[in-house]
């Protein structure tokens, strides 16, 4: 059996495991991808692309990821352009948080004003300047809070961008590679099995989404993630688009550069069915309809399922995997995968390279208990 070797293997080519790669890269570590189909083609391939700001407590370790994930991008967008040649589409448009009547407007006001939403750049407008910024908004609304803060990126390109800036940095990424196993020494991983041989490294980084439990399943470890099926549609609006990020009721809306808008997401709890099911697509186009009733004329240019990977507590496990050494994991992002797959990545580098920042720490896997 052919067996080589690198420095790390990151298991995995979604959204994810392609910023972890990059980053590891950027570091100087010598770092495989592999992806048993092709890259970004899951999860990644079905989400919106929006990067929402949150507003919540700065000190709050969730609040200070998703945040500083966010402002990464803005230095981002250009480097991996540069570096890779995809342009991600990073564009900073702001977010309408729709109120579909004046309860809601009510109720919407006063929980930002009592959690400081104001304070920080939030802003209150009515129905009709929300129609002078959105004309295609439908005239029933009420109003809504807008958080100029929140950007989109194209995020079918950005898997890619990542992997291509990765290469350029030395990494070597496989599409088309299964993973068959895990080569272990005593309580130390030391590489991977795959169809053509082993592949050994001193550090397995599992990225893969919700098939990570099952990958570490077989060392006896529980990483407590679990798919959860979203559906996205892409329309082309028979007229004009919107400019920002419209999100209303339980759905959101989000314009691409190309003139279409990608609308949704479900939140499945499908298992591993990947379908997308004609329930599925009329609830999206339903909430469509409530929010710019014009869409109902829209073409349909395509319809996507991914799962997402969710943990016990919808917040993302990051780090060693309890019990073994040179195992690590990154997974249980659920909707903020796009979001926060800079972040994740640069930390999980550092974390490979001993420095182990401080934010990290919050989002240990061990934090669910033992797991090995």
């Amino acid at each position: 059996m052919t067996t080589t070797t690198t420095d790390a293997i990151v298991i995995g080519g979604g959204v994810i495991g392609c910023a972890i790669g990059y980053y590891l890269a950027k570091a100087g570590v010598a770092t495989t991808i592999l992806e048993r189909g092709e890259i970004g083609m899951e999860a990644t391939n079905a989400a919106t692309g929006v990067l929402s700001h949150s507003y919540g407590d700065p000190a709050d370790p969730y609040t200070r990821l998703v945040n500083t994930g966010l402002s990464m991008f803005h230095e981002l967008a250009p480097e991996l352009a540069e570096a890779s040649g995809v342009d991600i589409e990073l564009a900073q448009c702001g977010e309408l948080q729709l109120a579909l009547n004046e309860e809601q407007a009510h109720y919407e006001q006063a929980v930002a004003a009592e959690l400081g939403w104001f304070d920080n750049g939030a802003q209150w407008l009515d129905a009709q300047k929300v129609r002078e910024m959105e004309p295609l908004v439908s005239e029933n609304i009420a109003g809504a809070l807008f958080m100029p803060k929140v950007c989109r990126v194209n995020n079918q390109r950005l898997s890619m961008a990542y992997a291509h800036s990765s290469q350029r940095l030395g990494a070597t990424v496989l599409e088309h590679t299964e993973v068959i196993g895990l080569v272990r020494s005593g309580m130390r991983i030391r590489g991977v099995r795959l169809h053509s041989g082993e592949l050994s490294a001193d550090h397995v980084i599992i990225a893969a989404g919700p098939w990570t439990a099952s990958i570490a399943e077989v060392l006896g470890s529980d990483v407590p993630v679990r798919p959860v099926r979203g559906v996205n549609l892409n329309l082309k609006p028979i007229s004009g688009n919107i400019n920002a990020v419209v999100h209303g009721g339980w759905g959101l809306l989000a314009p691409r550069n190309d003139g279409t808008v990608v609308v949704g997401a479900t939140v499945e709890e499908a298992g591993f069915d990947n379908r997308v099911t004609a329930g599925a697509v009329q609830s999206i186009m339903n909430m469509c309809e409530l929010i710019i009733p014009s869409l109902r004329d829209a073409s349909l240019n395509w319809a996507l399922s991914g799962l997402r990977p969710g943990s016990p507590d919808d917040a993302p496990m990051l780090g060693a995997v309890p019990g073994w050494q040179g195992l690590h994991c990154a997974t249980g992002h659920f909707r903020s995968g796009i979001l926060l797959s800079a972040i994740t990545g640069k930390l999980m580098a550092e974390h490979i390279t001993g420095e182990e920042p401080d934010l990290i720490n919050h989002f240990s896997p061990a934090r669910f208990g033992r797991m090995g």
